[in-house]
């Protein structure tokens, strides 16, 4: 993991009830785990995506939060049936389209962008730690490649990291 201590982007978003807030608003207050993803992705989503529900499941006090790159797609039930197993720990954030996704994975450090007429999505598989005072510290490179599927020694790591 590469670590970090810089502020959220500020970005607006929608939420479930249809009130736009700061993206900052929504994840402050949990440790959260920020994964730019899609549902239909054929290559590296699944895997990490897998390996976070894991991780998730055996840790009540993080959060995941999955920000879909495809939002035409990934629709709110697609997501509640994917993540029905972690419903509590899970959050989607969905926005009004690809372009928008894309301008926030460009705010948090990342690129994301159409990648043929397929309507394939080229992006890392990275997942951001931010904190519950809504600072990005952490970033792991390469998650699905990487992670060796012992959650705790992230939680380990988190842990320690909060305390400092």
């Amino acid at each position: 993991m590469m670590e970090a201590d810089r502020n959220l982007p500020k970005f607006q978003i929608s939420e479930e009830d249809g009130k736009t807030v700061d993206i900052r608003k929504t994840l402050i207050g949990k440790e959260n785990l920020v994964y730019f993803g899609y549902l239909n992705c054929k290559t590296i989503c699944h895997g990490s995506l897998q390996k976070l529900k894991n991780l998730i499941s055996k840790q009540k006090n993080l959060r995941l939060v999955f920000v879909s790159l495809d939002p035409e797609k990934d629709t709110e039930e697609r997501f509640e049936k994917y993540f029905s197993d972690l419903k509590s720990e899970t959050k989607f954030i969905r926005l009004e389209s690809r372009g928008r996704a894309f301008e926030l994975a460009r705010l948090f450090g990342i690129m994301a962008f159409s990648s043929n007429k397929n309507g394939d999505i080229d992006h890392p598989d990275s997942v951001f730690w931010v904190n519950s005072q809504g600072k990005i510290k952490g970033l792991f490179f390469e998650f699905d490649k990487h992670w060796d599927q012992n959650p705790k020694e992230l939680i380990k790591f988190i842990s320690d990291k909060k305390q400092q």
